[in-house]
C-alpha cells in the first residue's frame, strides 16, 4: 500500500489543496499524507498543514480513490470521557529537547510560559494526554499525546480547536500538526507527542473555554476511504476541554503605532504596528491598493530594534497572508513573524527589506503556444519552455515551465499558477491532474524552478496561443529600502 500512496504523493494536485470542495476530501488528504511521511528520519515534521503553498504534492488520485461522499453511517459516534491526566510530562522535557519548534513556541518553553493543562480523554482504547497550551492572541500552541492502547495502528483523520462557539472556519488555512519523533502513526500499544498550532484573529474576540478535537482512524483503504465521516465505524474521536486565555500575555505586551510607508521599486507598503509579546515580534502590513505591482513578499525583511547603545537585529520571519491563514480575506495585507525581542519598548525600530518579489498586476499571466513550442508572454525573466523527458512519463498536453532564479536563498514564495486557462478565442478551459513539481538548490544561492502543466490531450487542436492566469509568481526585484517606524526623540 505505501508503494501506491507514493505514486499518488508524486501527482501534482495543488488545485484540489487549494480549491477543494469540501473538507472531507482535505480529511482523506492529510490520512494519507500521515501515511506516506512513514520512515523519514527527521527529528521533528510537519505531517499536516492547511493552506496554499504548504504540502502541495499530493492528492487529486487520493480525493478520487478514497472519495466517500453518500457513504452510509456505520456506527453512531461515542463520547470520550475526560479526566485528569496521569501521565509525567516533566516540565515538557521532550518538547525542549527539540531544536525544530517554531520559534513562537521555542521562545514560550524558554520562558516557561507553556500553562500546563493536564487533561485527557478516552475513547474505545485510544486516549488522548493535553499536556500545556500556550497563546499570545495572534498564535496558539496545544502540546498534547496520542496513546493506541489497541491492537491496531492509527493516525489523525482529523483535528480541531474550538474557542467556545468559535471554530475555524474552513478551509482551516494555517492550521497544523507536527509532531516529534520519526513516525506519524501511532503502532499499537505506542505513544506519539503531537504540537497543535494555528493563528488567530487579532478582530475575533476568543472565548476562554477551549476544546480540541482529535479523530483517529485505522488505516487500512477502506478505512482512510471513510475516515471523514464521524459515523465511521474505524473512526473514534476524542475531546478535551480546558481554559486558555487569549489574553494571557496582555501585561507582557506592547504595541508601537507605525503607520509609516516603506516604498520598494515605486511600490508603497504601509507598516501599520508592531506587536511585542513574550512569543514573537508581530509587523502588519498593508499593500498600497494603488501599486501597479502586486507584491507577493519581502525580500529578507530585517527589524532593527536600539535601545541606547544596543542594537538588536531581527532576521527571518515567518509570514502570515490570506494564503495560510484565516486572519486575512485578501492579498493586501500581510504580518510578519519575527522571534521574540529583547526590547518590547526600544528607543526606536526600523523595518529594512532588500527587494521584494511583485509582478505587474497586467502581467499576471503566461502565454503560450502548444504548436510553436513557445511562450508567447511572461512577467520577468529566465522562464523557459521545456519539453518533457520520457523518463518523467509525461501526459499528452503536459509542459515543463522552467525558471532559473538567483539569490534563492532569500524567497520563500513559490510560483503558482491557475487551474484554468483560456484559449485564443476566450474559452475557459480546466487543466487536468500533472505530475510532480519542485525547485532545486544549490549552494551558489541559484535555484531551478520547475512547474508541469497539463493542459490536456486536447489541448493543441485548441486555438492558440493559451493563457494561463498567475495567482503567484517568484519574480526578485532587488532594492534596498528602509523606513523608521518609531522613535521616541
Amino acid at each position: 500500500m505505501i508503494e501506491k500512496e507514493e505514486r499518488i504523493l508524486h501527482q501534482n494536485a495543488h488545485e484540489v489543496n487549494r480549491h477543494a470542495d469540501t473538507f472531507q476530501e482535505m480529511k482523506i488528504y492529510n490520512a494519507m499524507r500521515g501515511g506516506i511521511m512513514r520512515g523519514k528520519k527527521r527529528e521533528k515534521r510537519r505531517i499536516y498543514s492547511y493552506g496554499v503553498g504548504v504540502a502541495i504534492a499530493a492528492a487529486a488520485a487520493v480525493l478520487i480513490t478514497f472519495s466517500f461522499i453518500g457513504l452510509p453511517a456505520k456506527e453512531v459516534a461515542e463520547h470520550s470521557v475526560q479526566t485528569a491526566s496521569t501521565k509525567n510530562w516533566d516540565n515538557f522535557k521532550e518538547y525542549r529537547l527539540s531544536y525544530r519548534l517554531d520559534p513562537s513556541l521555542a521562545s514560550a518553553l524558554e520562558q516557561n510560559l507553556v500553562k500546563p493543562v493536564r487533561q485527557s480523554a478516552e475513547n474505545k482504547g485510544y486516549r488522548v494526554d493535553v499536556a500545556g497550551a500556550v497563546t499570545d492572541g495572534r498564535k496558539v500552541f496545544v502540546l498534547y499525546s496520542v496513546h493506541n492502547n489497541t491492537d491496531k495502528e492509527v493516525i489523525h483523520a482529523d483535528f480541531s480547536l474550538q474557542f467556545g462557539a468559535f471554530k475555524d472556519p474552513y478551509p482551516h488555512k494555517g492550521t497544523s500538526l507536527d509532531m516529534l519523533g520519526s513516525e506519524s502513526r501511532i503502532p499499537a500499544g505506542q505513544s506519539v507527542d503531537f504540537i497543535y498550532s494555528t493563528n488567530l484573529s487579532p478582530s475575533v474576540q476568543y472565548s476562554k473555554k477551549v476544546n480540541l478535537n482529535v479523530a483517529l482512524t485505522e488505516t487500512s483503504e477502506e478505512a482512510l476511504a471513510s475516515s471523514g465521516s464521524s459515523n465511521s465505524k474505524y473512526r473514534t474521536d476524542l475531546d478535551v476541554a480546558f481554559e486558555l486565555d487569549p489574553d494571557m500575555f496582555k501585561d507582557q505586551q506592547h504595541t508601537l503605532s507605525a503607520n509609516r510607508t516603506l516604498t520598494v521599486d515605486g511600490q508603497k507598503i504601509n507598516v501599520r504596528q508592531v506587536l511585542y509579546t513574550p512569543m514573537g515580534t508581530y509587523v502588519d502590513l498593508e499593500y498600497d491598493k494603488n501599486n501597479e505591482k502586486r507584491i507577493f513578499q519581502l525580500i529578507n525583511p530585517v527589524l532593527i530594534g536600539k535601545k541606547g547603545d544596543t542594537t538588536e537585529k531581527l532576521y527571518y520571519p515567518g509570514i502570515i497572508t490570506s494564503d495560510n491563514s484565516e486572519v486575512y480575506t485578501d492579498d493586501s495585507k500581510a504580518t510578519l513573524v519575527f522571534k521574540n525581542s529583547q526590547y518590547s519598548q526600544p528607543d526606536s525600530v526600523t523595518l529594512k527589506t532588500f527587494g521584494i518579489s511583485a509582478v505587474d498586476k497586467d502581467q499576471m499571466k503566461i502565454v503560450v503556444d502548444l504548436v510553436k513550442k513557445q511562450i508567447i508572454e511572461a512577467p520577468g525573466s529566465g522562464l523557459e519552455l521545456v519539453e518533457p523527458t520520457p523518463e518523467s512519463n509525461p501526459e499528452a498536453g503536459e509542459i515543463l515551465l522552467r525558471q532559473k532564479i538567483d539569490n534563492a536563498q532569500y524567497l520563500n514564495t513559490y510560483t503558482w499558477l491557475a487551474d484554468s486557462f483560456t484559449d485564443a478565442q476566450g474559452k475557459v478551459h480546466k487543466r487536468a491532474p500533472s505530475g510532480s513539481f519542485g525547485v532545486s538548490r544549490s549552494k551558489d544561492g541559484t535555484a531551478v524552478n520547475e512547474i508541469r502543466y497539463n493542459f490536456g490531450e486536447d489541448a493543441k487542436n485548441y486555438p492558440q496561443p493559451l493563457t494561463i492566469p498567475i495567482e503567484k509568481f517568484i519574480n526578485p526585484i532587488w532594492d534596498t529600502q528602509a523606513v523608521e517606524l518609531y522613535s521616541k526623540n
